[in-house]
């Protein structure tokens, strides 16, 4: 099997060798060959980033002249693979070790007619990242609108489907949305969920993204993926997933308050529900602070749902 790896890197030089040995370090079944393609987004490390990858000879670095944004940067290469399965992984976290046997596992039940596998991660303490860590099988396009298999996951997918496609969907700006590709494909076939676990998943440490949206400039972002997924998806939404829709508007209202959107008292108008009257309380807290969100708040809005532990 041909496998290709790719991790799109922004102020990563710090993060980046400790991800790339744990890719490295582990042998390959026989008949494997991997590639591993770095895309430096425009970094402003561009020179300690070049010189922690120098240390890895097989990996493959490119750069872009300047910060185009995470979707650019993951189709940058994407476009340069050849892999008959091609990995997404970013440039803080680590895969297992001994995942070449984890990921032959994963290949082995993964049905070819669905393009994308997501695979459960772990946190550097043990906790699995998933909702349904023990579920493997087929995720549906109304299972992804509803939220039904939600957390964080390792996204793989078909070599030749994902390039196929010209990589991910890129709806402008730096943050990218993935969600719109992930939503995308599974309108068009049903995506695989596999229980293994592959990726070793830093969440909330300084500078990752998952700190990142907890801050005005990422939660901004945020804020405009949910735009771009209702305008592609809303109707699909209101008619499948109906209760998951609401929830994911009062999620949008709490980011654009984070972000002091002045937006975000009426976007917590136009999604409170009476079906859902603990949520739209706590997210109207939320959204009241206007930004000035502490860890207590943060904490209420996981538990409720209106900000994800994971994913």
């Amino acid at each position: 099997m041909n496998l290709s790896i790719v991790i799109p890197a922004f102020q990563a030089a710090k993060t980046i060798p400790a991800t790339l040995t744990s890719i490295l370090a582990a042998p390959l079944p026989e008949g494997w060959r991997l590639d591993v393609v770095v895309v430096d987004d425009g970094s402003p490390d561009s020179a300690a980033l070049a010189s922690a990858v120098s240390s890895y000879p097989a990996v493959m670095l490119f750069r872009l002249p300047q910060n185009q944004g995470k979707t650019k940067a993951m189709n940058e290469g994407i476009a340069r693979t050849t892999g008959d399965v091609v990995i997404l992984l970013d440039a803080d976290d680590t895969l297992v070790s001994g995942w070449p046997a984890v990921l032959e596992r994963v290949v082995a039940n993964w049905p070819r007619e669905c393009p994308i596998c997501f695979t459960a991660c772990r946190t550097p303490d043990g906790r699995v990242t998933v909702t349904h860590p023990d579920y493997s099988g087929l995720l549906s396009f109304s299972d992804m609108l509803a939220e039904r298999f939600s957390g964080e996951y390792l996204p793989m997918f078909w070599g030749g489907d994902l390039r196929g496609a010209g990589g991910y969907r890129d709806p402008g700006g730096l943050w990218g949305c993935e969600m719109l590709t992930y939503l995308g494909f599974a309108k068009k076939h049903p995506l695989w969920i596999s229980a293994e676990v592959i990726r070793v998943y830093y969440a909330g440490r300084p500078g990752s993204l998952s700190d990142s949206v907890m801050r005005a400039s990422g939660a901004a972002n945020v804020s405009l993926c949910y735009d771009f997924v209702f305008d592609a998806y809303g109707e699909d939404y209101r008619q499948f997933a109906p209760r998951a829709y609401r929830r994911r508007r009062l999620r949008q209202a709490v980011f654009a308050a984070i972000a002091g959107e002045a937006r975000a008292m009426a976007l917590w108008r136009n999604a409170i529900h009476w079906r859902l009257p603990i949520e739209s309380a706590a997210a109207l807290v939320l959204v009241l602070s206007r930004g000035r969100i502490g860890l207590g708040m943060v904490r209420l809005g996981k538990r409720l749902g209106l900000l994800r532990r994971f994913g």
